[in-house]
């Protein structure tokens, strides 16, 4: 039996061991406290931001937070027990959740945006995180999805596509009436099949952009004389249009009109107008780029200006280039601009043309370039002058394969008749 002193030691020892007990558990009871507040705390910011569900494994709902019930419609009562796709929206297909199944059942986590239908049928869209809760052998037994809306973003998005289209269908009917209105005062059709006011064998290959030119042809006829222009102006599509109409205009009031059909004479009247128009008025020069043919037919014989025109005469099967001017139209240097005087010989070929096709980018990412468009040309010259057109546009196409045009392009091959 202990004495009183020992008894008195044990009891001493106890009661420290009490208190020191009482004090780890008044310092557990704060931790616990302190751990369920901040548990609260980041709950509370939860189902402020995000929409958070629980399922079994077979998609039955058996939790929903706050927002979830706000933003879908639903009470809490209506979604427990709820297959979880009381929410899906028809517009949704079916393999975007085989895809989610597929990818949370095997134990690994899905993300994608997700249309939901609200209660009241209206809808409403989502970032969600899908992902499974696995039990000791790595099988899922729940499935957490934690979501956020973003159906204000999707629907401005849904807002732009359609203004987008709107935007796009006004610029295509503004590109027809525009296109319709140069086709007019080409005064020929370039798919026809004499394009051209001539008795010469020739074809035509324009191939506007977005319908509407910057590149264009024009003709006029009297007696055995044609008078032909190739141009190519600044800018493509719309602007380059109207470069190429407000043109057009002009050269068709000083021949048809004025009665100017000398070359030397048009290329100074035209280089003197353009930059009348839009000298001092615009941040960046407008200018054409063209060549002004002369032919007369009945005397074989060719006159021209080129002013950067780009052109070549095929003689016996060899290539030469035309003399051109190293400025264009509107630079206001037209009275420097002589014109060329040579005889046509039967077999001769004509090729005019602007940059739209050695500029075009070919699969590689490259430019065809003019070495290789010459070599083109130069090819051409074993082929009979019918097969040509379809000869060069596959080649073309051949080089160009799904890359899309890069710019306008027009040519003009006339062929002198044996």
């Amino acid at each position: 039996m202990p004495s009183p002193s020992e008894l008195s030691q044990l009891l001493q020892a106890l009661a420290q061991n009490l208190a020191q007990y009482e004090n780890a558990q008044l310092s557990l009871q704060e931790r616990l406290h302190s751990l369920e507040r901040e548990l609260h705390d980041r709950q509370a910011i939860i189902d402020r931001f995000a929409l958070v569900s629980e399922t079994d494994t077979r998609g039955i709902i058996t939790y929903a937070n706050p927002k979830f019930c706000e933003v879908s419609g639903y009470s809490l009562e209506e979604l427990l027990g709820k297959p979880h796709n009381i929410v899906r929206h028809p517009d949704m297909p079916k393999e975007a959740f085989k895809n989610l199944w597929d990818t949370i059942k095997a134990g690994k986590i899905w993300q994608g945006e997700i249309k939901n239908r609200r209660k009241d049928g209206s809808h409403y869209w989502v970032l969600a995180t899908v992902g499974p809760l696995l039990d000791a052998d790595g099988h899922p037994y729940r499935y957490v999805s934690m979501r956020v809306d973003i159906t204000r973003q999707k629907d401005l998005e849904e807002q732009l596509r359609q203004e987008r289209n709107r935007l796009a269908e006004d610029l295509q009917s503004n590109l027809a009436v525009a296109a319709a209105l140069q086709k007019a005062l080409l005064s020929f059709t370039p798919n026809s099949e004499t394009p051209l006011p001539t008795s010469f064998p020739h074809f035509v290959l324009w191939q506007p952009l977005q319908g509407v030119s910057g590149d264009f042809f024009w003709g006029a006829s009297e007696k055995s004389r044609i008078l032909l222009f190739i141009g190519d102006s600044v800018g493509h599509g719309a602007a380059g249009g109207l470069v190429s109409t407000l043109f057009l205009q002009e050269l068709r009031h000083l021949v048809q009109d004025k009665g100017i059909w000398s070359p030397e004479r048009l290329a100074e009247e035209l280089d003197e107008r353009l930059g009348y128009l839009f000298r001092q008025k615009l941040p960046v020069p407008v200018t054409i780029d063209g060549t002004l043919l002369l032919i007369d037919e009945g005397r074989r014989k060719l006159t021209y200006v080129a002013l950067r025109g780009k052109a070549l005469l095929a003689r016996k099967g060899t290539l030469h280039p035309l003399e051109r001017y190293p400025f264009s139209f509107g630079e206001l240097l037209g009275k420097a601009a002589q014109e060329h005087t040579l005889p046509l010989e039967p077999g001769d070929r004509l090729y005019v043309y602007s940059d739209g096709f050695p500029d075009q980018i070919g699969k590689e990412g490259k430019k065809l370039g003019s070495e290789r468009w010459e070599s083109l040309l130069q090819s051409l010259q074993s082929v009979s002058f019918c097969d040509q057109p379809s000869t060069l546009e596959k080649a073309l196409q051949d080089w160009q394969g799904e890359t899309p045009q890069t710019d306008d392009r027009v040519l003009v091959a006339i062929e002198v008749p044996q």
